[in-house]
């Protein structure tokens, strides 16, 4: 298994952790994969053989080659069909609503094919284009060409949703909500709606 992580460029860090990348081989014993919940939403282009999601039912699905992960709320597993090669970015919580006009609550706990986000042509035209990269360094290229102009047609995230999280984050949850607002309940109101707008789940 080879697993590597790439900084993104400084206009961007703000709204992304990192961008990722996995390869591993085919296997004739390959076996299902537990995946925690994070508090993070990805985009990520399947580049490999496909690879299966199990449902609650025990069911699975195969996965879009090119998909935004919401937030999920329980583990869940996945099981690839051969050959593992995966390009991805990371975003922190608030930093894909600003990409989208959707809510980001309708995302929460499935796979969204990147064409009902950014419509059909567009979206063909980046996942060809990151199939056709060279390299993990024009892949990069690619994408933060792509989300640089996507951030510039939208406002930026709300500073109280930010400053939230950035309290919850810095103090691994332990921070009541509460606490931040100082007991505030009309901004925990406030707080509560835009949380769910912009990052799709409460909070806690």
């Amino acid at each position: 298994m080879d697993y590597r992580t790439y900084e993104p460029h400084p206009d961007l860090e703000s709204v992304i952790n990192c961008y990722w990348t996995l390869e591993v081989p085919a296997a004739d014993d390959s076996q299902k994969q537990r995946i925690i919940p994070d508090g993070t939403i990805e985009m990520a282009f399947i580049l490999g053989d496909d690879i299966k999601r199990y449902t609650a039912d025990g069911d699975f699905i195969i996965q879009p080659r090119a998909m935004v992960l919401g937030q999920t709320i329980e583990p869940f597993y996945i099981e690839p069909t051969g050959y593992v090669s995966t390009f991805a970015i990371r975003f922190y919580p608030y930093g894909f609503a600003n990409l989208i006009t959707v809510p980001i609550s309708t995302l929460a706990n499935k796979e969204t094919p990147i064409e009902e986000l950014f419509g059909e042509e567009v979206a063909g035209q980046l996942t060809q284009a990151i199939i056709d990269a060279p390299d993990i360094e024009k892949r990069i290229e690619i994408i933060e060409l792509f989300l640089l102009k996507k951030l510039s047609e939208q406002s930026t995230v709300d500073s109280i949703v930010r400053t939230t999280i950035d309290t919850l984050l810095s103090t691994k949850g332990n921070a009541s909500i509460s606490s931040i607002l100082k007991e505030d309940l009309s901004k925990r109101r406030q707080l509560e709606r835009k949380f769910v707008k912009q990052i799709g789940i409460s909070p806690k």
